[in-house]
Formats: C-alpha cells, sequence, structure tokens
C-alpha cells in the first residue's frame, strides 16, 4: 500500500514536467498565389510556445493539406536561420485545410488554402504566443513575422496547449499509468475504509 501511495506521489509530481512546453506554432513566410500541378516553395518558421526556437531535435516538420479524405504531408528541409524552415509541394484543384507539422510537437492548424488561390491564414491565438521577452534575438536580418502582441513569461493555461486539431498521436504512456495507479490507488483506499463496517 505504501509502494501505491509512493508511486502515485511521484507520477503527480512529475507530471506538470512533462508537459511543460508542449505546444508550438507554425509561422509561414509570405505565399504567393498557388496554381494546381505546379510546383511551389514556401518557407515557415516552427517555434516553441509561438516565440523561440526549439532547443532539441524537432524531427520532421512540414506541411499538412487535407481535402475531405485526401490528405497530403509534404516534410520540409532546414534553412540557414534557427527555426527555419521551407518545403516544396504540388496540389490539384481544390480547397485544403493547411496544418504546420512540428515534429514532437502536435500540428498546428494554419488556415484554408484554395487552389488556384492562395493561403487564408487563421489568427493566432494570443494564449499560443508565450516565452521570454527579454534577451537577445536569435536573428538577424531574416526573422520570422512574429505577432506584435506582448510576450509573458507565464505559462498558457492547458486550453491554449490543446491543439486545434487532434495530431494523430497517442497519449502518452505516463498518463495512462497516472489514470491506472490513480484508480487502483481509490479502490484501495476505499476498500480499506468500508472492510471494518462490513465484518460486524
Amino acid at each position: 500500500m505504501r509502494i501505491l501511495a509512493l508511486l502515485c506521489a511521484f507520477m503527480l509530481i512529475s507530471a506538470p514536467s512533462a508537459v511543460a512546453g508542449a505546444w508550438a506554432v507554425t509561422y509561414v513566410d509570405p505565399v504567393p498565389s498557388i496554381q494546381p500541378s505546379v510546383t511551389h516553395t514556401v518557407g515557415y518558421w516552427v517555434l516553441q510556445h509561438g516565440t523561440h526556437p526549439f532547443a532539441g531535435d524537432l524531427d520532421k516538420t512540414g506541411l499538412r493539406f487535407r481535402n475531405g479524405a485526401d490528405e497530403r504531408v509534404f516534410v520540409g528541409f532546414r534553412l540557414g536561420e534557427p527555426a527555419h524552415y521551407a518545403v516544396t509541394f504540388v496540389l490539384p484543384a481544390g480547397t485544403y485545410e493547411v496544418f504546420g507539422v512540428q515534429g514532437i510537437f502536435p500540428d498546428h492548424l494554419l488556415g484554408t488554402l484554395t487552389v488556384p488561390g492562395t493561403l487564408l491564414l487563421k489568427p493566432v491565438d494570443p494564449q499560443m504566443v508565450r516565452g521570454p521577452a527579454d534577451g537577445p534575438s536569435p536573428w538577424q536580418e531574416i526573422a520570422p513575422p512574429l505577432p506584435r502582441t506582448a510576450v509573458s513569461a507565464s505559462p498558457a493555461p492547458a486550453a491554449a496547449v490543446a491543439p486545434d486539431e487532434p495530431s494523430g498521436k497517442p497519449l502518452p504512456v505516463w498518463i495512462a499509468g497516472l489514470v491506472v495507479v490513480g484508480a487502483a490507488g481509490v479502490f484501495l483506499l476505499l476498500r480499506k475504509r468500508l472492510r471494518p463496517f462490513g465484518r460486524r
């Protein structure tokens, strides 16, 4: 019983650190008019908390285009500036939801693209733009199109951490473990407290 209680306490204490910083924002460079069956290259930025480059390895990034059941993912390649990438893609005529594929972070809904036409961007939720306001910028002449809103060092609320759209990635194993261990702990505590009354 003591081991179970200690395990529950450890998982509850470690849970906030496991989800800290678990979101990013994709910004795109100016997008030209997109024509059907023509190859296009677009630059984009993947910024943790919507403000700064991720310190580790993001893994694969890119753009995902969804038109009903038709879904196309194009993997990007790294450019010279921190957190800056480019992706080359070709699409048939149609209307697509466009997502930034952000590696280890959930996908970020960018907006809607009608081909032929251009990308209609969805405004970035201000709650997703958090991070350090001080310190030197990691960029020089070429920099991401950051929003002009003030940046706060406080963490984003839980609602902002959730992606606009499911990313298709499974929940972390520790969440499932936390649910199972917590349920087992409650069951054992209730059983222990109710047992004396049943023996009378």
